[in-house]
């Protein structure tokens, strides 16, 4: 059963978008997909977005919006940063019980690699992860986590190590997300652990 146009909302729709990713990837994703995630019908989506494109723009405000939320509400927490930290990057898995659903849900990041406005956004995505990645790393040096580092180049290798290792956990998954990231950073803050 549908429910009625004026009582769905923004954040249904967009996890009926992150459901249907899931389960479909990328290539697969269509605004049949989507709705029935959503509960809604294909012409109630098309009638608010317009085309699958414009939904999925739409998307992309949505997580750049959640993005903010999430390390705003991870800086209210008492944890140690590097804790803070390690639950940045967890939280990509958090909505996935399998490697595939993780290639499925990562696939969006590959499929619009061509169109501009895609791009953009997915670029101002990665500058706010950066810059509270950053900010975190600052907490981390001044609660004497770790010593004095290039938070820039850090930062960076850190992303690029995870990312990776959650990548490599799509074809291995003798390693659970949270090993993969305890691995990482063992690796990246060895010489700077206090």
């Amino acid at each position: 059963m549908f429910i009625r146009p004026r009582e769905y909302s923004d954040q249904t729709i967009f996890e009926g978008v992150s459901k249907a990713l899931i389960k479909h990837g990328y290539a697969n994703l269509s605004m049949s997909n989507i709705a029935r995630e959503a509960n809604l019908s294909a012409a109630i989506l098309s009638k608010r977005f317009g085309s699958k494109r414009g939904l999925l723009l739409a998307y992309y405000d949505y997580l750049i919006d959640l993005t903010k939320q999430s390390f705003s509400a991870l800086r209210k927490t008492k944890m140690p940063a590097l804790d803070m930290l390690k639950q940045v990057f967890l939280m990509w898995t958090t909505q996935v019980e399998t490697p595939a659903q993780f290639a499925n849900l990562a696939s969006i990041y590959l499929g619009n690699n061509q169109d501009p406005e895609f791009i953009e956004k997915t670029r101002l995505r990665l500058k706010i992860i950066d810059e509270e990645i950053q900010q975190i790393l600052q907490i981390a040096i001044d609660s004497k986590e770790i010593s004095e580092l290039d938070k820039d180049l850090i930062s960076r290798v850190l992303q690029a190590a995870v990312t990776g290792a959650f990548f490599i956990w799509c074809k291995d998954s003798r390693l659970t997300p949270e090993e993969w990231v305890n691995d990482c950073f063992d690796v990246v803050f060895a010489p700077y652990r206090t």
